[in-house]
């Protein structure tokens, strides 16, 4: 089932892999196919870049396997959080990005610098309290770091990115990997200018309006 969407999940993670946003057997992707209750997710332990379409899983809401002989991403338990909560959510991918992880060892929010961030994320990129991978109080603590906002940066570990499909998730994750690079090299040289907050208002009525929040 679902050949054309788990080839998709396999090209991203090829894609992360060649663009330096994501690395080894790190990271996972998944999209929910809501009318059948279903989410495709990547497998477990495996290299990321050498994934084919046979090597995706299909579980359903609770974590049941569906389809599939590979164990599901470690990370399930937060990827079925985030479509239970957030409806409007229909792929996640979760990525151990070089600048957004900088920002999770600092533990740093990432400030809506750049003009079109907003946009595409909500506002601030928040940190979600630390806890060890794979748990249910990571999955919990990005849940709520992740309400009004289309990422999440986890404490200690990476970035979420999410969309209503598997390519704006994409672009998502990889306008905030390139916020937080800017945002980080801007501090060593000096104080970092924030945006007004009529222009950051204005940016969210537009993402609201996307997401119809």
């Amino acid at each position: 089932m679902y050949e054309e969407l788990k080839q998709k999940i396999v090209e991203i993670m090829k894609y992360l892999e060649e663009r330096g946003l994501n690395y080894g057997r790190s990271g996972n992707a998944s999209i929910i196919v809501r009318e059948a209750g279903h989410v495709l997710i990547t497998p477990s332990g495996l290299l990321k870049s050498r994934l084919t379409p046979e090597d995706i899983v299909v579980i359903d809401l609770e974590g049941r396997l569906v389809e599939g002989a590979r164990k599901p991403s470690s990370e399930l338990l937060l990827h079925l959080a985030i479509y239970k909560e957030y409806k409007y959510f229909n792929a996640v991918i979760h990525a151990h990005a070089v600048y957004s992880s900088i920002l999770a060892l600092l533990r740093e929010p990432l400030p809506p610098v750049l003009e079109e961030m907003v946009m595409y994320t909500g506002g601030e990129v928040r940190v979600a309290d630390y806890a060890p991978y794979g748990t249910r109080e990571l999955a919990e603590n990005a849940v709520k770091a992740l309400r009004g906002r289309s990422a999440v940066i986890l404490a200690n570990h990476g970035i979420v990115a999410c969309g209503r499909n598997i390519e704006e998730a994409l672009e998502v994750l990889t306008l905030v990997e390139r916020a937080a690079k800017v945002y980080v090299m801007a501090r060593m040289l000096g104080p970092v200018a924030q945006l007004p907050p009529s222009s950051i208002e204005h940016q969210r009525r537009v993402y609201a309006e996307k997401l119809g929040l």
